[in-house]
C-alpha cells in the first residue's frame, strides 16, 4: 500500500527530517529537482534545444523549479525561468540559493511581476515544447490569486505539455478542489508521498500521470505521523490478497454463498450479483428471491441455483421469508449478500433488518438492504455477524443511512466513511469518484485508484456487491474482500475500455465476462 498524506503531515516529515535528521533542505530541495528532471527526461523530448519553460513561484515549489531547470539545462534543452509573482531579490532560503545557483550555471530569469510583463512573456510560451508548473505547490489554499492566478488560467490555452511539480497549482492538496484556476497537468511528479489532493476529484483527473520519487527522506519518517492513514493499494496488495487455491479444493471448499433479493421488474440486478460473486470464484451460489419470480431466475441463471422464498402479493421478498432463510443458511451458507433489486416494501426491509439482526453469517449489504437501515444505522451496531459487515452506499444510499448532507460526503468523503465505519463496526465501501473503503477496526481508508466513469451505468453496483461477497464467502476478511472487490472491479473496467479504446457501451455483465481477461492480463 501506498500512503497518501495531507500537506501537513508532509511539512512536519520535511520539518522532521531537516531539524532533527540533521539533512539540509537545500539537500531535499536538490533532490527533488533531480527526480523531477530525470521524470521529464524520461517522458518528454527534453534535449537537444527542446524549448522547455519553468514557471517558478517564490517559494519552495518554485525553488525545486530552478533545480529543475539547471539540469535540464545540462542535458541539453534551451531553458528559460519565469519567476511569477515576486523578483529574485524577494526569494528566501532554499529558493534563494536554487536561483542563484541557476543564474550561476547560466540560466535566465525573466520575472513576471504584472499582468503586462505576462502579455509580453506568453508568446515565449505559445512556442515552448514543454512547460514546468513549480508554481504553488501544497502550502497554498484557495484560489490562487493576482498575476499567479492570471497566469495559470492562460496555461489551459498553452498547447505544449505541461508537468507539475508536487501537485498541480491551484489545486488544494488535502481535498484535490480546485477554487478556481489550475494547471491540467500532463504529467505531475510528486515528492516523497502523494498528497490526498492527487487521489480526489477533480485534483486525480488534473495531475494526469502521477509518478512518485524520493528526495531522500528516511523511511521511518515516512511511516510517522498519528491520526487517520490514507492508503492507495497497487497491483502487489491484489495478489497477496486474492483467495488461495490448492490442487485438491472442492466447490464447497470454495465458498457458499446466498444471495437475498429481486423483486418484480428488478430480477436483473440479483441475477448480476449472483453471476459476479460465481466469477469471483465462490464454489456455490443460491439465489433466494420470491417465488412467483423463481422461474424467471431460472433462466438468468446457469451456475447459480435458486430458492424460492415467500412473497408478498406485489411480488417482493415477505418477512415470513425469514424462516426459510435461516433454515437453508444453517451450516450451509458462508456470506450472505443482501438487498440487489429487493424493492422498499416494508415487508422486505423488515426481512432484511431481521435477517441482519439474527442470523450468525458474515454479510454484505447493498441496495435496498441498505434502505433497511435508512435514519437507524445504529442499529447495524449490534448484528449477529461474527465478521465486520461490509456496507456499499453511494452517496445517495450513505445519506439515507445516516443523515448526512450529500454535499458534505462528497466534499470529506475520506473522514466521513472513517468516522462511520468506526461508530458502527463496518466495513464502508462509499461508492464514487473515487470509491473509498473505510476500515471498522483502525483509523484507516484505502482510496481505490482503478475505475472511470464507464463504470457509470445501471448494474455495476450490483455487480461489485456479488464480486465483494464471492470473495467474502472464500474466506477473506471483510476489509480484504471490500479492497479485492473494488480494485478488481475498477480494474476490469480499465482493461475493457484499453482493449476496446472507448468506454461507451460498456454493459454491468461485461464486468463479469471480463474479469478474469483482467486479471490475467495484470498477472501475465
Amino acid at each position: 500500500m501506498k500512503r497518501v498524506v495531507t500537506a501537513a503531515l508532509m511539512r512536519a516529515m520535511d520539518r522532521e527530517t531537516i531539524e532533527e535528521r540533521e539533512v539540509p533542505g537545500y539537500d531535499l530541495m536538490t533532490a527533488a529537482g533531480r527526480e523531477v528532471a530525470h521524470s521529464i527526461l524520461e517522458h518528454f523530448d527534453a534535449e537537444d534545444g527542446e524549448l522547455v519553460i519553468i514557471l517558478c513561484g517564490k517559494g519552495n515549489n518554485g525553488g525545486d523549479g530552478f533545480v529543475t531547470a539547471a539540469l535540464l539545462k545540462d542535458a541539453g534543452a534551451s531553458v528559460l525561468a519565469m519567476l511569477v509573482g515576486a523578483a529574485p531579490g524577494d526569494l528566501k532560503g532554499d529558493a534563494k540559493q536554487a536561483h542563484a545557483d541557476w543564474e550561476e550555471a547560466g540560466g535566465e530569469t525573466r520575472a513576471v511581476r504584472s499582468e503586462a510583463d505576462w502579455e509580453k512573456a506568453r508568446p515565449l510560451l505559445e512556442e515552448a515544447d514543454l512547460v514546468v508548473d513549480a508554481l504553488l505547490g501544497t502550502g497554498t489554499t484557495g484560489e490562487p490569486r493576482g498575476i499567479v492566478g492570471y497566469v495559470i488560467d492562460d496555461l489551459r490555452d498553452i498547447e505544449a505539455p505541461q508537468v507539475s511539480i508536487d501537485i498541480p497549482s491551484g489545486i488544494d492538496a488535502d481535498t484535490g478542489a480546485a477554487p478556481g484556476a489550475f494547471v491540467d497537468a500532463d504529467l505531475t511528479v510528486t515528492l516523497a508521498l502523494p498528497k490526498r489532493g492527487l487521489v480526489l476529484f477533480p485534483g486525480r483527473a488534473a495531475a494526469g500521470h502521477v509518478e512518485i520519487v524520493d528526495i531522500g527522506i528516511p523511511e521511518d519518517v515516512l511511516e510517522s505521523g498519528d491520526g487517520l492513514r490514507v492508503e492507495v493499494p497497487e497491483a502487489l496488495d491484489l495478489a497477496v490478497r486474492l483467495p488461495r487455491r490448492h490442487p485438491t479444493m472442492h466447490k464447497g471448499d470454495r465458498g457458499r454463498l446466498l444471495v437475498v433479493g429481486g423483486s418484480a421488474g428488478l430480477t436483473g440486478a440479483v441475477a448480476l450479483a449472483a453471476d459476479a460473486a460465481v466469477r469471483a470464484g465462490a464454489g456455490l451460489v443460491t439465489v433466494g428471491v420470491p417465488m412467483g419470480l423463481q422461474d424467471v431466475m431460472a433462466t438468468k441463471l446457469i451456475e447459480a441455483m435458486t430458492l424460492a422464498l415467500p412473497q408478498i402479493q406485489t411480488r417482493a421478498l415477505s418477512r415470513e421469508a425469514f424462516d426459510p432463510v435461516a433454515l437453508f443458511q444453517a451450516g450451509k451458507v458462508d456470506a450472505l449478500a443482501l438487498g440487489s433489486g429487493a424493492g422498499r416494501h416494508r415487508s422486505t426491509l423488515s426481512l432484511f433488518q431481521r435477517i441482519v439482526e439474527e442470523l450468525p453469517v458474515p454479510f454484505v449489504l447493498d441496495a435496498d438492504g441498505l434502505h433497511a437501515f435508512a435514519g437507524e444505522a445504529d442499529l447495524l451496531r449490534n448484528t449477529a455477524s461474527p465478521k465486520a459487515p461490509v456496507l456499499t452506499p453511494h452517496v445517495g444510499e450513505f445519506a439515507a443511512l445516516t443523515g448526512a448532507d450529500p454535499e458534505e460526503i462528497e466534499a470529506d468523503r475520506i473522514e466521513i466513511a472513517s468516522t462511520w465505519a468506526r461508530r458502527l463496526g463496518t466495513v464502508i465501501v462509499l461508492k464514487g469518484a473515487p470509491t473509498v473503503i473505510a476500515d471498522p477496526a483502525e483509523e484507516r481508508v484505502v482510496v481505490n485508484p482503478t475505475g472511470s466513469e464507464t463504470l457509470a451505468t445501471g448494474g455495476t453496483g450490483d455487480v461489485l456487491a456479488g464480486f465483494i461477497a464471492g470473495f467474502l464467502a472464500q474466506g477473506l476478511d471483510p476489509i480484504d474482500a471490500a479492497l479485492v472487490g473494488v480494485f478488481v472491479h475498477g480494474l476490469t473496467a480499465d482493461y475493457v475500455e484499453s482493449e476496446w479504446g472507448t468506454g461507451y457501451g460498456l454493459r454491468a455483465r461485461d464486468l463479469i465476462d471480463a474479469f478474469p481477461l483482467a486479471l490475467g492480463h495484470l498477472f501475465g
